[in-house]
Order: C-alpha cells, then structure tokens, then sequence
C-alpha cells in the first residue's frame, strides 16, 4: 500500500478528469446492462402477476377438443367426486364508444375486456387455501345477491378511472357472432376487482351468456381438485371430447416469446461496457507513460517486475470497483425511473400497484454478483496490457530515456484464423429456441481477429511510402511505422472496435428500415383501410356487416375493394392458434422470400406461410399437411406454395386466398377493406363518405398513416440502439485520444534529441501528420471493414434466427463516410495535440533528463 500511495495516488490526484472518465466508463457499462437486467425482470414479473390476477390459480383448465363447451360439460364435471370446485369462464371485447385508447390511432373506441364467470363459486373457493382467482371476485358492500345482481359489471381500477364523473351506468356495443349487427347494451356498475392492469369488466355468467349472444356456451372451465387428487392421472381419465391442461405460465411463455429481444438487448447495453473497457486501458497506459521513469527508477531500487504487476492491476481493480459500484446504483435507479415514467408494465396503458416493488419482487443478489464480476473483469482485462508494460520494462534502458519497450506481435496467421472461424460459427443454428449464439461468437471473432491484423495493416500502408520521393521525414515515419505497428493495434483499439460496432449497427438499422419501406409498399398497396372497431373474444376484429361492406364498394370516391378475412387455424390437435389471413393472392406482388416450384398437391389448398411458419412450426415450401380451423372447426388440406417476408409479427402465420378459404369454409364474412381512390378523388373525401356510412364502428387508416407510424415505431424502437452506438463510439474516440496522448508523451526525449538534430517543431509535426494518417488510416480501413463483416453477420444470420425477419443489406454511405471520417479525424487530431504538448517543452531540458 505504501508503494501504490507514493506511485499511483499521487498521478490520480494531478489528473482526476481521465481516472472519473475510466471509472465512469465502466459505470455506464454496468448500469446499462444491469437496468436492463432489471427492467426485463419487472416485465416479465408484472405481466405474469397480471395473468394470474385474471386467470387464477386452478389445478386444471378443461377447454372442448374442438368448438365450445356448454353447460352439460360444466354439470358433469361438478358431478366427479374429484372436483372440489369449478369457475365456468365466458369471455368477450366490448366497445367502449367515447373513449380514445391511443393517441397514434385517433378517433378509436377504447375496448374493455368482459369477463362471464361464476362469483359465487369464486366466493365458495376463498374460503379454502388455494383459491381459484382471488383477484376476479367482485368487492361488493351488499351480500352475495349483490354478486349475481342482474345486468351488473363489476370494474376494475383502470376501467373505473375512464368513467365520467358520477357515472352509474356503462353503455357498451357488443359483436354478436352469427349476426351482422352490433349490440348496444346499458350495465349498471356494480363493485372492485383487483385483477388487470387494462379496462376489465366482470359479469354473472348467465348475464354473460345472454348478453353475449352465446346461451349455454362457455369458453373453458377452471377446475380446483380435492385434496390428494393427482391433476395429471385425473386429466388422463377425462373424455376425448375434453382438452385438461394445467394453466399456462403466462410469465414463462412470455418469457420464451421475448427471449430474442432481451438477449439482443442485454448484449447491446454490455457493448458499453466492452468499449469502456478500452477506456480504462487508456487511461492506464497514458498513466503508465507518464510514469514510466519513476517506474523505472523503483525497479532500480529493488521493487520486482512482479510488484510492479501487481501495482497496475490494482489501479485496475480500484477503477473497477468503484465503476461497479456506482453502476449497480444507477442501474437500479435507472430500472426504478423507467418502472415510474412508464409503470409497472412498462407503458401497457395503466399499471396498478407500486413499481419499485416489482424491482425488490425479483432475485437481486445473483444478478448484481453477476454484473460485479464483468465490470471488475472488464477493468482487469484492459489493466492487463500496461501491466505487461511496466513488467516487462529494462530499468536501466527507461532511465536512459529509451522509452516503451516494443511490443509483442500477433502472427497475422492468427487473426487470419480468427477471421476464419467467425465465418464459419456465423453458420451455426441458433441454441435455446431463437438465441443466435454461434453468431455472437462469430462477431467476437471477427473483431478479435481484426485487432490482430492491425499491425500487418499498418506495415502494409507503410510500405506504400517507399514509392514516394525519399526524404528524412518519409525515411523516419515509415521506420516508426514498420517497428512500432504493435502500438498502434493498442492506441486504435478502442476506436476500432467501437467504429466496426457503429458500422454494423448503423448497416443493420439502414437495411432494416430499407427493407421495412420496401415490405410496406407491398403490404399497402391500397390507399385507404377499414377494420371493424368492434373485437371478437380472441381479440380479432369483428366481422364487418355485409350490407355495410356491399354499400362501400359502390361508393362513386371509391375505384374499388378488396375484402379480407382474419381468422385462426390449428396447425396440430391441441395446439395455439396462430394467425391466417383470407385475401386475394397475387404471387407477384406479395414479398415473397421463397417459392414452390414443385406440382400443386392434390385436394390441397394452397397457403403461403411467414418466415417464423417455416422456421418454427417446419413448414417448408411443398409441405402438405392438415391443420383445423378455430371457428367452425373445420380441418383443411393444405400445401404451402410459399413464404412470405412478414414485418409486422414474431408468430408463425399463414395466408390463403379469399376464395378458397370461402369455398373451405363457407365463411362469407369480411373483417377488414382495402379501398382504392377512384381517379382525381381526394382521399379526405372517401375518409368522409366512409364514415358516414360506417358510423363509428369502425376504423379507418390511410396507406400512408400506416406507414408513418410503423416508422414512428420503427424509429422509437431503435432509439435506445442509436443512443448506445454513440456513447460506444464517444468511448472509443476518447480511448484513441489518451492513447495517442501516451504514445507522444512516452516519445519527448524522442522528439528533444530530433530538434538537437536540426528538426524543427514544424517539421515534427509533419512527422507526427504522416505517422498519424497512417494509423488513423488503418484503423479507420479495418473499422470499416470489420463492422460491414459484422454488419453481415447480423442480418443475414443474427436477425433471420432471433425474429425471424430477413432482409437486405443497404449501406447508408453518408452516415458511414461521417463515421470513417470522423474516426480518422479524431485519430489524426489527437496525435497532433498530445504530439503538439510534448514538443511545447524545451528540447534542451528533455535531452538532459537522458543525463
């Protein structure tokens, strides 16, 4: 401790600004990752809260094995002497007429979720241990006729909250199934429930039925089991007509659906944290430069190589451990800030309870073990090389004025290798369902293997020079360049790495939004689109009435319409639903990626499925196979003859032609318009004449609404992508900047004995130009080259396996030319200042210090 008070407090204090920018560094590593950490834990933690509230905790959820349930199925299970209790469940989206629920959408009804259940049941079950949903019983003041009042809802926190002032009743429009008109109905609003952090509403299940339009129908019944009942061997003696299943971990099936996203954007917040460590290695050998010879001189004094170790790796542990610690703080203040400015679901349309609850809800101590360890890791690792440094010096050759000893250099055989196996890991499949690990090793490979190659890039330029006119200048830069081309692998590390970390994600931003235009030109090619505002229980739109959908087409602003039905489609006995799209196929215009150039298979229709179809459920061009639909329930044969590119989904989905679809099912329904402008029509106008046939239940959007707020969306989701691209690239651009200041410090008994020589200060300066333009060159050129290496990597491997988008690649070159440039102007600028700072002493005192 006494030596490190007396070596390295003493440069600390002198230059306070470069230790708080390294510690800083790494606290911003560390507070990024781990608020990020965080802010995923309270998600995933809110929203599987929110699930159970509504959901409750049965032992079994019975569902038919095709269509509804009815009341028969709910007496026969009451019936078991297995079953201690059983909560029938019906459930629909109303409209709520009045009321905006997004701004970006104006004039959209607001919809509350109504839920039909039995509350005496849900009231019988509280008074046992494990009650079947606690947070869906009504709080009334009345007794339990009060529960089963008659046309009564009972609201929860964020419904009540958009009730007008004194309001006694709710006036809802319902979708009635079968029937082509809406159904306004008056409730009146009974007691509280606690569950749902969005507009829910609770009603009697015989009111539900008959309000719904679904007498003696139910959606699912949630069963509680008698003690010692076993709920697997229970559902295995249950009928096939039944489908019993334990309730779905709404968290875990969250969690597996985001895992990409939160992967990606955990290594994204780390990335600071990667290039702050070049910072701190900065900072240290711009510490290591300036002391070198009090170094030395301890080393002559007895003080071992191996003290001296030891005494930088401290210095780095120090920085490491006080970053670390203010980055926890800040991670969990910043986490605790998003959680308030959002809420507890983190902007889902009004959260309940407290939000720095959901932050203390979740394991702590392991995660902060975790992100303790990689800030103190990634202090020690940039330590490392200065402390190599300082170990490896001659006392005695440093006292002479002999400055660094030269470094070690790689092969380039080596970052050739490295180059070669991040190639060849980018062809790895994802692990863990969508998490691209083979890329992510690629990438650390790529960057890895260009740090190596730096040195042989350098020499390369050098070796341009002797083409040029000979001249003492040419002669000096070029010897420094070919014997010091390890140096500059380590002044321009920080600035290459962030640089090709810039390029890669402002080429896979580009392309991303590239491609995203060009799939939005495909997927809008009408100027104006209808939907019902009205929701099925599923949460789909409503159909639209035909004689609303047969007047809008004879519209006179309107050239044409095109009808389109969404539904749903079970691609297996049991499985989720996923997504199918009726509409009028046109191969030629759809974004296809992929086609089937095969026979159309027999009695097969033909569907084209997304690219998330294809990778997760296997359905490959040529595919046939037989898949049921949800309403109806009806199994088709069909044949997948393409896949298409789909922007706007993670989950798997489908698309069929309109016609064939009707033929499948003899479904005639329409629940969504595509309206083309008649020539010389003002699109305002049709907005008008639409509306005044429609009334306000529907929606309407014009192409290029749509449009803006996918970008909107597009740009918003990025944001924080670009903000951590910017403060990487700052990091590395301070890092080369206190590199460069190293080198030139480390070099002023150089530059005394070149002005003895007959140099002048504007010739030195033209010297530290040429060197500096070769090195800034070189970083700048692999810069550019690793992050349009790693750019590839993440478009055509990182996205295509995490979201299953793909896309081609676009090179921004205005924003690439701004960020080489900028890169080789900082890299230039800074050798010139700190070579400018060491030739401002006095020659004649640095050659005497050689004395």
């Amino acid at each position: 401790m006494t030596l490190w008070r007396h070596l390295c407090w003493p440069a600390w204090r002198d230059h306070p600004g470069r230790v708080i920018l390294a510690i800083v560094a790494v606290m911003l590593g560390v507070a990024l990752a781990f608020g990020v950490h965080l802010l995923n834990g309270a998600a995933l933690a809110e929203f599987a809260r929110a699930a159970r509230s509504i959901d409750g905790q049965p032992d079994l959820v019975v569902r038919a094995a095709s269509g509804p349930l009815t009341d028969a199925d709910l007496a026969e299970l009451l019936n078991r002497p297995e079953v201690s209790a059983a909560n029938p469940v019906l459930e629909a989206q109303a409209l709520w007429p009045g009321q905006t629920a997004d701004a970006e959408l104006k004039g959209r009804a607001l919809s509350i979720r109504l839920i039909g259940l039995d509350p005496l049941a849900l009231l019988a079950s509280a008074a046992g241990a494990r009650p079947l949903a606690p947070e869906l019983l009504p709080q009334v003041e009345g007794g339990p006729a009060e529960l089963v009042a008659s046309n009564t809802v009972h609201l929860n926190g964020v419904a009540r909250a958009r009730l007008a002032a004194g309001a006694t009743t709710l006036k809802l429009r319902l979708p009635i199934p079968g029937s082509n008109a809406p159904r306004d109905i008056e409730l009146a609003i009974g007691g509280r429930i606690a569950a749902g952090n969005t507009p829910l509403g609770v009603l009697d299940i015989a009111d539900a039925q008959a309000l719904f339009g679904r007498l003696g129908l139910l959606d699912r019944i949630d069963l509680q089991l008698a003690p010692g009942v076993d709920a697997a061997a229970f559902a295995a003696t249950l009928p096939p007509h039944w489908r019993a299943a334990p309730p779905e971990d709404e968290g875990a099936r969250l969690a597996d659906l985001t895992r990409a996203y939160r992967i990606n954007l955990g290594l994204l917040a780390l990335m600071a944290l990667f290039t702050g460590s070049f910072l701190v290695y900065a900072v240290l050998s711009l510490a290591t430069a300036q002391r070198l010879p009090q170094w030395a001189l301890v080393g002559v004094l007895g003080v071992s190589a191996r003290m001296r170790w030891r005494l930088i790796l401290m210095e780095g542990l120090v920085i490491g451990s006080v970053g670390t610690a203010l980055g926890l703080a800040l991670g969990l203040g910043l986490a605790a800030g998003a959680l308030k400015l959002l809420g507890s679901d983190l902007g889902l349309h009004g959260a309940n309870g407290s939000s720095a609850e959901l932050l203390f809800n979740q394991p702590l101590l392991g995660p902060a073990l975790a992100y303790t360890a990689l800030g103190l890791a990634a202090a020690l690792v940039a330590a490392l090389a200065p402390a190599l440094t300082v170990r490896r010096i001659a006392p005695a050759l440093v006292l002479k004025g002999l400055g660094l000893p030269a470094g070690r250099t790689l092969p380039a055989w080596l970052g050739l290798a490295l180059l070669a196996l991040g190639a060849a890991l980018a062809w790895l499949p994802p692990v863990l369902g969508d998490t691209p690990l083979g890329a992510y090793l690629a990438m650390l490979c790529l960057l890895m293997g260009g740090l190596a190659l730096v040195p042989a890039l350098v020499r390369g330029m050098t070796a341009t020079l002797v083409r040029l006119p000979a001249g003492a200048l040419l002669l000096l830069a070029r010897e420094r360049s070919r014997d010091q081309a390890t140096e500059a692998r380590r002044s321009l590390a920080g600035v290459l790495v962030a640089l090709a970390l810039a390029v890669a994600m402002t080429v896979m931003i580009g392309s991303f939004r590239e491609s995203l235009l060009r799939w939005l030109d495909h997927a809008l090619p009408a100027d104006l689109y209808v939907r019902s505002a009205l929701r099925g229980a599923d949460g789909l739109p409503a159909p639209l009435p035909a004689a609303l959908v047969e007047r809008l087409g004879r519209l006179p602003e309107l050239a044409r319409a095109a009808p389109q039905r969404s539904t749903r489609l079970r691609l297996a006995p049991g499985a989720n639903p996923v997504a199918l799209t009726a509409r009028d196929i046109d191969t030629g215009s759809l974004p296809l990626v992929e086609r089937w150039a095969g026979a159309p298979a027999p009695d097969a229709i033909a569907v084209w499925v997304n690219e998330a179809a294809r990778d997760r459920d296997g359905l490959k061009p040529g595919r046939v196979f037989t898949a049921e639909l949800v309403d109806g329930g009806r199994r088709l044969r069909l044949q997948v003859r393409g896949v298409w590119r789909d922007y706007s989904r993670q989950s798997s989905a489908l698309w069929m032609d309109l016609a064939d679809y009707r033929r499948a099912s003899d479904d005639a329904g329409t629940t969504e318009l595509a309206l083309w402008l008649a020539p010389g029509q003002a699109l305002d106008a049709a907005r008008t004449a639409v509306r005044r046939l429609a009334g306000d239940d529907v929606e309407l959007a014009a192409a290029g609404e749509l449009r803006a707020m996918s970008l909107r969306i597009f740009d918003r989701s990025f944001a924080i992508t670009v903000w951590l691209q910017a403060v990487a690239l700052a990091v590395g651009l301070f890092g080369v900047v206190a590199s460069q200041s190293a080198q030139a410090l480390a070099r002023r008994r150089e530059f005394g004995l070149l002005r003895h020589l007959g140099l002048s200060q504007r010739a030195l300066m033209r010297l530290l130009l040429i060197e500096a333009s070769l090195t800034g060159g070189a970083g700048a050129l692999a810069g550019l080259a690793l992050g349009l290496g790693l750019s590839a990597v993440l478009v055509y491997v990182v996205n295509p396996q995490s979201f299953h988008w793909s896309m081609e690649m676009h090179l921004p070159l205005g924003r690439l030319t701004a960020l080489v440039g900028l890169a080789f102007a900082a890299a230039v600028g800074a050798s010139l200042l700190a070579g400018r700072r060491a030739l401002g002493q006095d020659a004649v005192r640095a050659v005497r210090e050689d004395a």
